[in-house]
C-alpha cells in the first residue's frame, strides 16, 4: 500500500473512486490516470463536504458515472483537464482581485474579449501544472481574431456545486454571443484554500473534429500539430476551422460554438463533412491502377508482389505470358478508420469486370515440359494517399 500522500492524489472522473499519483489507471473502472498528475504533489486532505441538496445541474456531478455519450473520447480528454487542474493546491503567482465567483468569471471573459490569453490563464486553478504548449489554442494566437472572442457577456447567478474539488465550489451561469449564436455556458469556480481568491476550474472547451481525413488542420488561424490534434482544447467562443486541400482531397471549412456534453464538459463540434476528391484525383488514381496492371502483365513470372493476378504453377522453370482482356471500372471513396491508411486516405475498389488471359510453360515434377493456358478474373482493392509528390496508390 502506498503512502498517505499517494492515496490523496485525486478522484476518478468515471466512477468516483480514489486514484493515486503512481497509478496508471483507476483500479475500479480502468479509467487512465492523467499523466501529468503522476509525480505531482498530493493535495492537502480536507474533510468531506456536507451533503447538499440535489444539484439543479446534474451534469456537473463529477463523482457520478457519466451518462452514455457518442463522444466518449472527447469527453474523457476534457475531463482529464478537469482532473489535472482541480484540487486544493494553491497556485503561485499574483494574488487576484476577484473575490466572488461572478467576479472571477467576469474577469476571465473580459480577458478573452480583450484577446489576452495570459491574463485569462492567471485566473485558472492550478494552471502552472498544465503544459500549455500542448494546447496552442489557449494562447493569444487562438484569440488573435476579434471575431472569434465571446461578445456581449452576461454573468448570471452562482449555485453551490457538489464536486470533490476545492473549497466553496460554485457553478456560475454565463451567457454570451459566439459569432451569430447565443451560448449559455456554466463555469466551475473554486476557492483553492482559505484566504485565497476564487479561480475558474478548467474553463476550456474540447474540440470534436470529424472529416479531417489526414489533412492539415487550422483552427482560429492556428495550425494544429499532431500532438495538439490528439487533445484539441480551446477557449470558449466562436471556432472557425479549415482543413487544407491536397492532391487527394479538396479543402473544407467548419465553424462551431460550445455545447454541453455532460459532466460539466463543453464540446465544440467541427465537422468538415464527407471529404471530396480533389479535381483530377479520381482520374489520376485510375490511371495509376491501369499502369500497375500493365506493368504486372509485362512480367513473365507466375506471381509478383503488388499485382492483382497470379498463378500457382506446380512445376519448375515456369514462364508466363499475360494479356489483359478487360480493365475493371475503378471506384474511389474516403477511407474509414481501420482501413489501410488509418482513415486518412481513400479506398480503391472495382466492379469485378477485370480479366486476364495467361499462357504458362513449365517443367512438371516428372521432368516433362508442359504448356497450359486459360483466363482468370482479378479484383482491384487498395488505398490511395496524398504524398509530398502527389498521390500514392497501394494495391492490396
Amino acid at each position: 500500500m502506498g503512502s498517505a500522500e499517494a492515496t490523496a492524489a485525486g478522484v476518478c472522473f468515471r466512477c468516483g473512486g480514489s486514484v493515486t499519483a503512481d497509478q496508471g489507471s483507476c483500479r475500479y473502472c480502468g479509467m487512465p490516470v492523467v499523466p501529468e498528475l503522476a509525480g505531482a504533489p498530493a493535495p492537502a486532505a480536507v474533510p468531506p463536504p456536507p451533503v447538499a441538496p440535489p444539484s439543479p445541474m446534474p451534469e456537473v456531478a463529477f463523482g457520478a458515472p457519466p451518462p452514455p455519450s457518442r463522444r466518449p473520447l472527447v469527453i474523457a480528454i476534457a475531463a482529464a483537464l478537469v482532473v489535472l487542474l482541480a484540487g486544493t493546491a494553491v497556485i503561485a503567482g499574483t494574488r487576484l482581485l476577484a473575490d466572488t465567483p461572478q467576479a472571477v468569471v467576469g474577469d476571465y471573459f473580459d480577458a478573452l474579449a480583450d484577446g489576452d490569453a495570459d491574463r485569462a490563464l492567471k485566473l485558472v486553478n492550478r494552471i502552472s501544472e498544465l503544459d500549455t504548449a500542448r494546447y496552442p489554442l489557449i494562447s493569444d494566437a487562438g484569440l488573435s481574431d476579434p471575431a472569434v472572442r465571446p461578445k456581449d457577456v452576461t454573468v448570471g447567478e452562482s449555485t453551490e456545486a457538489d464536486i470533490p474539488y476545492g473549497r466553496d465550489a460554485q457553478i456560475v451561469d454565463v451567457h454570451y454571443r459566439a459569432g451569430d449564436t447565443e451560448v449559455d455556458h456554466q463555469i466551475l469556480v473554486v476557492r483553492p484554500d482559505e484566504g485565497e481568491d476564487y479561480q475558474v476550474l478548467a474553463p476550456f472547451v474540447a474540440l470534436e473534429l470529424t472529416g479531417v481525413q489526414g489533412r492539415a488542420v487550422t483552427v482560429n488561424g492556428v495550425e494544429l500539430t499532431e500532438a495538439a490534434l490528439a487533445e484539441p482544447v480551446a477557449f470558449p467562443g466562436w471556432l472557425t476551422a479549415e482543413v487544407a486541400g491536397n492532391a487527394l482531397f479538396s479543402g473544407a471549412t467548419a465553424t462551431g460554438v460550445p455545447a454541453p456534453a455532460g459532466q460539466g464538459v463543453y464540446v465544440t463540434a467541427l465537422d468538415f463533412g464527407e471529404p471530396v476528391l480533389a479535381t483530377g484525383a479520381s482520374e489520376k488514381i485510375e490511371s495509376t491502377v491501369r499502369e500497375t496492371i500493365d506493368r504486372c502483365a509485362a512480367t513473365s513470372v507466375a506471381q509478383t508482389a503488388g499485382c492483382p493476378f497470379a498463378l500457382n504453377v506446380w512445376g519448375q522453370d515456369a514462364t508466363v505470358r499475360w494479356t489483359v482482356v478487360t480493365y475493371p471500372k475503378i471506384s474511389v471513396a474516403p477511407a474509414q478508420a481501420g482501413w489501410l491508411g488509418g482513415g486518412t486516405g481513400a479506398t480503391i475498389s472495382d466492379d469485378g469486370t477485370g480479366k486476364v488471359r495467361w499462357s504458362a510453360k513449365y517443367t512438371d515434377f516428372s521432368g516433362t515440359e508442359r504448356t497450359e493456358s486459360g483466363e482468370a478474373a482479378y479484383r482491384i482493392t487498395g488505398i490511395a494517399e496524398a504524398s509530398s509528390t502527389g498521390i500514392q496508390v497501394t494495391l492490396a
